[in-house]
């Protein structure tokens, strides 16, 4: 069935094809108020921000969506496609391919930040290498990335700071998603052709993640996810707390298990926002993968039982497919140490509200790179940080599986 509808990847409303804006590119074209954007901005609507005019073009199918447009005030040809709610650049892949939206969550100081800015760099270089495509940046994504996460990790080897909560820093440049087209090749009757999708990563702050008031106007990308990388830092179990040093917490993690909000709780409130969306009652099960990550698994690795394929580098890139064997392995290991760990208000969370999850481990930062007293780092070096991500990839139908 040819796709009629899309999800904009900056403000995650649903739309029509048929609804999809052009703007005028011409220099000398004469700006008007831009309500939409300045909505999107958080801007104050009474004073709207100026921009270039916008325009539908009319359609003869559902499923179509015109090249270009001719600005009705200027007559000048333009190709840029926009959003008709936000007015944000749509990139191709949203129009014709599939989308792709992974919501990283989790409470304050689980390493989001971290595993999103380590995840780009390795889908970039290694991973869609491997899988035969290539992953490119849309508009200033990968500027962003380098500015947010790129230079203080691999240009000045130190940890990234807490992400800060949309309410106290009103500015939402901050908080606009890293966009990427992911191209992979395929064989279609003999012939290679190439399959294009909207990736979209965005780090939500575990702030946001305590209030659902605030978590429907700022995390509506969860309800609209391919898939969800729920983290959990296991610093943060007292059971785990109780057996690790004292120097190696303090470098794992800035928020102590006192402090840290609960697991189960803020996936309580994830499952509510999305029934909500969605018109679910309470006894229906969620269909959006959920990959359950233990994050920081460097600071925790001494406490896991030798002989665990955990602690194995990860397989599937090596292969070009989904290891179902190693998954199969590292999903119930995690499992037994969540229950054993006293976790166990989390899995039935999990298992109740939703109909498919999976449970991973990985270390954004790599083994034995825990960061010092004074937040200095090695380069990272990930461990398993593929996983999960690979999993939601192959529960969509993007990769293939052995």
């Amino acid at each position: 069935m040819a796709k009629t509808e899309f999800i904009c990847p900056y403000c995650f409303e649903k739309r029509r094809l048929s609804e999809v804006q052009f703007r005028c590119t011409n220099p000398r074209c004469e700006d008007v108020p831009d309500v939409e954007m300045t909505r999107y901005e958080n801007g104050d609507e009474n004073m709207p921000k100026p921009g270039k005019t916008t325009f539908t073009v009319p359609v003869k199918s559902p499923s179509a969506v015109a090249q270009s447009g001719a600005c009705p005030k200027c007559k000048n040809t333009t190709y840029k496609r926009v959003c008709p709610a936000c007015h944000n650049e749509l990139p191709e892949s949203t129009l014709t391919g599939k989308d792709m939206i992974i919501s990283v969550v989790g409470s304050r100081g689980t390493g989001k930040s971290h595993l999103v800015g380590v995840i780009i760099k390795e889908l970039r270089d290694r991973i869609a290498v491997a899988f035969g495509g290539a992953l490119e940046g849309f508009a200033d994504s990968y500027p962003r990335w380098q500015q947010s996460f790129g230079s203080a990790l691999y240009d000045s080897s130190v940890k990234l700071e807490l992400t800060a909560s949309s309410l106290r820093n009103v500015d939402n440049g901050a908080y606009r998603p890293l966009i990427f087209k992911l191209k992979l090749k395929r064989k279609v009757l003999f012939k290679e052709a190439v399959e294009s999708f909207t990736l979209v990563l965005f780090d939500t702050a575990g702030e946001d993640l305590n209030d659902e008031a605030t978590m429907g106007t700022v995390n509506k990308c969860i309800c609209k996810s391919a898939g969800i990388v729920f983290l959990l830092d296991p610093t943060q179990l007292p059971a785990v707390a109780a057996q690790m040093d004292d120097g190696v917490m303090a470098g794992a993690s800035a928020v102590s298990w006192q402090q840290a909000a609960r697991a189960d709780d803020i996936m309580t409130r994830v499952s509510r926002l999305i029934r909500n969306d969605k018109g679910l009652g309470e006894t229906e099960k969620i269909s959006i993968p959920v990959a359950a990550v233990f994050s920081k698994f460097d600071a925790i690795q001494p406490l896991v039982p030798q002989g665990c394929a955990v602690h194995n580098p990860s397989p599937h890139c090596g292969q070009k497919r989904f290891d179902l064997s190693d998954w199969h392995n590292v999903n119930g290991e995690i499992l037994a140490l969540l229950r054993e760990w006293g976790a166990g208000a989390f899995t039935s969370q999990l298992e109740t509200n939703y109909s498919n999850y999976s449970y991973f481990a990985a270390s954004a930062l790599g083994l034995h790179n825990n960061p010092r007293q004074d937040g200095r780092i090695e380069r990272p070096r990930p461990h398993r940080i593929e996983d999960p991500f690979l999993w939601i990839l192959r529960e969509n139908g993007v990769i293939k599986a052995k």
